[in-house]
C-alpha cells in the first residue's frame, strides 16, 4: 500500500517537472531563432542596402 501511496504522488510532480523543462527549451530556442533572424537582417541592411 505505500509504494502506491508514493506512485500517486510522485507521478504528477515528475509529469509537471517534465513539462516545464520542455516549455523552457522551446522558449529558449524561439528566443535564439528569433535573434538570429535579427542579426541577418542587421547584416543584410549593412552590407546590401
Amino acid at each position: 500500500m505505500v509504494m502506491n501511496h508514493e506512485i500517486i504522488i510522485f507521478t504528477p510532480i515528475f509529469a509537471l517537472f517534465i513539462g516545464y523543462l520542455v516549455l523552457r527549451i522551446l522558449i529558449k530556442r524561439k528566443r535564439s531563432a528569433k535573434s538570429i533572424y535579427k542579426l541577418i537582417d542587421d547584416l543584410e541592411k549593412k552590407y546590401i542596402y
